[in-house]
């Protein structure tokens, strides 16, 4: 056998060798691939399911009011719903009540604008409830017109993570924001807004008064919005689908000493 032939033949063994270990490393590679899609896909349809299971979680929370009439009653005066400190308000009215087991074909455009922004234009809903128009001045005057004023609010302990919200249509004048005016714009219908506060104590409390940027302004401007189910709860309640009439507890508790 000559020296041409051995290296021949070596060299057809190599190409052999070659294409095993080519072949070898496709399927692995081609294993490999599919190894990873499988994975990718299971881990995919986790993350998926643990997405819509936190998702759900938001929805399956118990809220509960630690603010007082949401319905904004008014006082026995008529002229401010109780419960409600005045703020910088100036004038409050009653515009409608909006009452459940009424056709919304029968009801007001005023009334159905409300309750659409919390997707309860139906006959039925939780309860009664008025829509106020509040018209306020933005410049606290005196000593204070270089300082923002704010709108009715109340007290609160401040425990845990709190939501607070309204349904609120801005009318004219500087558009308050903060708490249940947060988000709030001019031109818009009436919409929920409000926003999420976390506790960095469990002894803190709290004012759930908007302000209104007002600082410097004519002391003679107002402004004017119109509201309804302003409340601050327990929680995190989804603003952008969520709102709506939350319980509230009671005051027996004995707990305040004057």
């Amino acid at each position: 056998m000559s020296l041409e032939q051995d290296i021949t033949r070596v060299v057809e063994a190599t190409e052999g060798l070659t294409a095993t270990v080519d072949n070898q490393i496709s399927e692995i590679t081609n294993k490999l691939n599919t190894a990873v899609a499988e994975t990718k896909t299971k881990v995919d349809a986790h993350l998926a399911s643990a997405d819509a299971l936190l998702n759900s979680y938001e929805e399956r929370q118990s809220h509960f009011r630690v603010t007082k009439n949401q319905a904004l009653v008014a006082n026995q005066a008529g002229t401010f719903p109780e419960a409600w400190a005045g703020g910088f308000v100036t004038k409050a009215t009653v515009l409608e009540k909006v009452e459940t087991n009424v056709e919304p074909t029968q009801r007001t455009p005023l009334a159905r604008e409300f309750l659409k922004a919390i997707n309860s234009d139906t006959k039925w809903f939780a309860q009664n409830f008025n829509i106020w128009e509040l018209e306020y001045a933005p410049n606290r005057g005196g000593d204070n017109s270089h300082v923002d004023a704010y709108l009715m609010y109340q007290y609160l302990r401040r425990p845990t993570h709190i939501t607070a919200g309204a349904v609120v249509k801005h009318i004219r004048g500087p558009v308050p924001t903060n708490f249940w005016c947060h988000g709030l714009k001019a031109g818009e219908p009436a919409k929920v807004c409000g926003l999420h506060i976390q506790h960095n104590s469990r002894n803190h409390y709290t004012h759930c008064h908007p302000y209104v940027p007002g600082r410097n302004l004519p002391a003679d401007q107002t402004g004017v919005i119109q509201v309804a189910l302003p409340a601050v709860v327990t929680g995190h309640v989804p603003l952008d689908k969520s709102w709506g009439q939350f319980a509230y507890i009671g005051d027996g508790a004995y707990d305040v000493i004057a």
